[in-house]
């Protein structure tokens, strides 16, 4: 997969700014996505898919957010919503689906229950809307997730796209090539083998990722996402560097450029391997069918919040020694504000990491543990 991401590297980049002009990739980044065969990253093995592992997928949207931003944050949201359907549906849907070599591409939001739910004989009528779901231009399904009147049960139902309004509201500061676009459904009638729940004993099929809540999939995915952003900018500084007249004053080749620079390498560095010491003791864990712990869980939110904090501190850097150049159009303006646009994830944002002190802390009561982007906390035992 990292052979043939490289070998459309060079189209990807050229694209990249017709694609942010569109608001969406260009038709021949899209073809060139499918055939890579990147978003059947996650799908079982049992489906045709990697099956990939949290390392492996660390690495590939790394490498990806490198290339364009908007496509490592588009690709992860597909792959991962469609792997989604694929472990989580009954058997029926996915012969369906994914029978004969048919390869959907699902959006949407599966942890958004924004949606209402009518329960009906054989399935149930759905009505709400939905926001920010990257990749809805190319999608083939989306994902809807529904409250149920009467129960307050939280469930995810797939409908094709073309069942639904969608609204081409994406008008943002970043991430312009990801087509986030809002969706809604009015009455619209899901079929019971349609409709799942998503939970550690609601998964059917695959391996690799079994065990990991979607908050700390979509924190691993937000983390490489911010990895290769951060270094992509790291990078578009290097070659203004080299391109630029020590003798003109420029600020770029300064012994402060210098040191902040260097200073911020080391940071990359330094938050891709507490990544890979935390997810690769995520993987023995999960390996071996145990849950992981709430300090396991911990760590890795926390890593998602510093991968995400490094990339804004380089788009300052950015900000701070490359003048103009972060102002005129290009790689480095789009990558400028990208890292802003997509900081605003809520798995990282400083309230998780302010959470993850108390955890690590050990001042919280016995029983506090994680919920989606929350803690848990047990109320004090009655006098």
């Amino acid at each position: 997969m990292l052979a043939r991401l490289a070998a459309i590297g060079p189209l990807l980049r050229e694209e990249a700014p017709e694609s942010e002009r569109l608001r969406r990739p260009t038709p021949a980044v899209q073809d060139a996505l499918r055939d890579s065969g990147v978003f059947r990253l996650m799908i079982p093995a049992e489906l045709g898919g990697m099956d990939a592992s949290p390392l492996q997928i660390l690495r590939v949207t790394e490498e990806l957010s490198h290339a364009d931003a908007s496509l490592g944050w588009l690709v992860r949201a597909v792959a991962s919503e469609t792997a989604t359907a694929a472990a989580h549906l009954g058997d029926e849907a996915v012969a369906e689906l994914f029978g004969e070599g048919r390869h959907p591409l699902v959006a949407g939001q599966s942890t958004s229950y924004t949606g209402h739910a009518v329960r009906e004989p054989g399935g149930y009528r759905v009505t709400g809307t939905w926001q920010f779901a990257p990749g809805v231009s190319m999608a083939t399904h989306l994902h809807l997730g529904v409250t149920v009147e009467g129960t307050g049960e939280r469930l995810v139902c797939l409908a094709p796209r073309a069942a639904l309004r969608i609204s081409d509201t994406w008008d943002m500061l970043g991430l312009r090539a990801t087509a986030s676009l809002d969706y809604r459904a009015e009455e619209l009638r899901v079929a019971d083998k349609h409709v799942f729940a998503i939970g550690p004993h609601d998964v059917r099929r695959g391996s690799a990722t079994r065990g990991l809540s979607p908050a700390l999939m979509a924190g691993l995915q937000q983390a490489a996402w911010s990895q290769g952003v951060g270094r992509r900018m790291l990078d578009e500084l290097r070659d203004l560097t080299r391109h630029r007249d020590p003798a003109g004053g420029s600020p770029v080749t300064s012994d402060e450029f210098f040191a902040e620079y260097a200073r911020h390498y080391s940071h990359v560095r330094g938050t891709l391997a507490l990544l890979r010491e935390t997810w690769q003791e995520n993987e023995a864990t999960l390996a071996t069918g145990r849950p992981l712990t709430d300090e396991q869980e911990t760590m890795s939110r926390l890593a998602c919040g510093l991968a995400t904090r490094t990339a804004l501190e380089i788009g300052q850097l950015v900000h701070r020694f490359a003048g103009a150049q972060v102002m005129r159009d290009g790689a480095l303006q789009r990558f400028f504000r990208d890292s802003h646009a997509g900081s605003q994830h809520r798995g990282s944002s400083h309230i998780v990491t302010q959470k993850c002190g108390r955890m690590l802390s050990g001042t919280l009561p016995t029983g506090s543990h994680w919920g989606f982007f929350d803690l848990v906390i047990p109320e004090p035992a009655a006098a």
